[in-house]
């Protein structure tokens, strides 16, 4: 890179490239291609070793979803990576697992609401966190085998989302075709328990590759740093704060660091699939590694980092009381960066479980004002406040330069 150009430009450069002219970037996609492609380069152009390595996905295309009785039309959504269908069978509704356990859904459309729909189920193979009652619900619906599934739900608020109606299922392993609606369009499709109903969801499941990106330079070799950040998007999103932002911040980090010498190797990794059901650029990175990350002596992961009503949130996992310490005197330097609360929803999450040391790194209202932007059509530039992320660059090259 030129040094006449500022750390203001280059990440404006990367996050219009991403956002503007790249766009949507969900796995498997032409436009997530695009983006893996372009981390690629313009770590190549800096100098580091680089793989790029790929795994198996589903790009899930979704047309029209019709959802009737007589003459009645109502308003639903498929469940991302739902099988398509086009039925017309009896409504049959539930509202608790003890009910489903109990009732006949075999070739009927099965309605779940309240107590079913408080919260999204966690896919099926999903091996970072279950619970035991989703694995039992998912267990009685394949066993009870409906034509397909019709979700009633109120509002989910998390650290990434705040939709409503949301979608319970989001699970390319579950074949039961379903579909998803807000709670008040459900109670009166709820009335029609036993009448017949028609729903037909226009989707496609195509099989796709997906790739992760990891950029190394080599030090002495005692040991890993890694900063992260996840380069895909949802569906319909062009994903400035989550995540163009934190792959913004990697490559203007990797341009400071570029000549960067020490102990340990340095290890940026642009994940793909953090916002994909079955995370797999994390699965990949396990398998690569034999699930031992006993080398890595931290880990950085920056995920919705840059709104520009925020300041920058950093919240500390395993670290010794003399790496917070060091940390902590890097992020004082900057009025725009605090020390946030914890948040386990990002890839940070597989290191912290195995005892790392970890970063993250976020926006300081993340659960009050990012959440209602992320998945959706509004998470476009015109929200981030590049300011911080220069910011962010400058603090996270002091906390390595002083750590290690």
């Amino acid at each position: 890179m030129e040094s006449s150009v500022t750390g203001k430009e280059l990440i404006d450069s990367y996050l219009k490239k991403l956002t503007l002219e790249i766009d949507e970037r969900s796995v498997g996609s032409s436009g997530n291609n695009q983006a893996v492609d372009y981390f690629y380069i313009i770590m190549k152009s800096l100098g580091y070793d680089l793989k790029k390595d790929g795994f198996d996905c589903i790009d899930w295309e979704c047309g029209k979803v019709y959802l009737r009785t007589g003459e009645e039309q109502y308003e639903a959504f498929a469940s991302p990576f739902s099988l398509p269908c086009d039925i017309n069978a009896e409504l049959v509704v539930v509202s608790t697992l003890e009910e489903l356990r109990t009732v006949d859904a075999h070739e009927k459309i099965l309605l779940i609401h309240k107590e079913l729909t408080q919260e999204q189920i966690m896919p099926k193979n999903f091996i970072f966190y279950n619970p035991e009652e989703h694995k039992q619900m998912i267990s009685l619906l394949e066993e009870k085998n409906p034509k397909a599934i019709i979700c009633v739900t109120g509002c989910v608020k998390s650290v990434s989302v705040c939709l409503h109606p949301f979608p319970i299922f989001e699970d390319g392993d579950f074949d039961i075709p379903s579909v998803y609606m807000k709670d008040i369009d459900g109670e009166k499709l709820i009335k029609l328990n036993g009448l017949k109903v028609e729903l037909t969801i226009e989707s496609k499941r195509n099989p796709a590759k997906g790739y992760n990106v990891v950029a190394r330079k080599k030090g002495e070799g005692k040991g890993r740093v890694v900063l992260c950040a996840h380069i895909d998007t949802k569906k319909n999103t062009p994903g400035a704060l989550d995540n163009a932002t934190g792959v913004a911040v990697l490559m203007a980090l990797a341009e400071q660091l570029r000549d960067y010498k020490a102990s340990n190797d340095i290890e940026f990794v642009a994940f793909n699939g953090e916002d994909y059901y079955s995370v797999p650029g994390q699965m990949l990175y396990l398998k690569q590694n034999n699930g031992d990350f006993q080398d890595i002596k931290m880990v950085i992961n920056i995920d919705g980092a840059g709104h520009k009503d925020s300041k920058t949130a950093v919240s500390f996992y395993n670290l010794r009381d003399d790496q917070k310490k060091e940390a902590m005197i890097s992020l004082d330097k900057y009025k725009t960066l605090v020390k946030g609360e914890k948040w386990y929803e990002g890839d940070h999450s597989m290191f912290l479980q195995k005892g790392v040391p970890c970063i993250a790194v976020t926006s300081s209202n993340v659960r009050d004002v990012v959440m209602n932007i992320t998945h959706t059509p509004k998470d476009t530039m015109n929200n981030v406040n590049i300011e911080l992320l220069c910011d962010l660059v400058k603090a996270l090259k002091d906390i390595i330069s002083n750590i290690f």
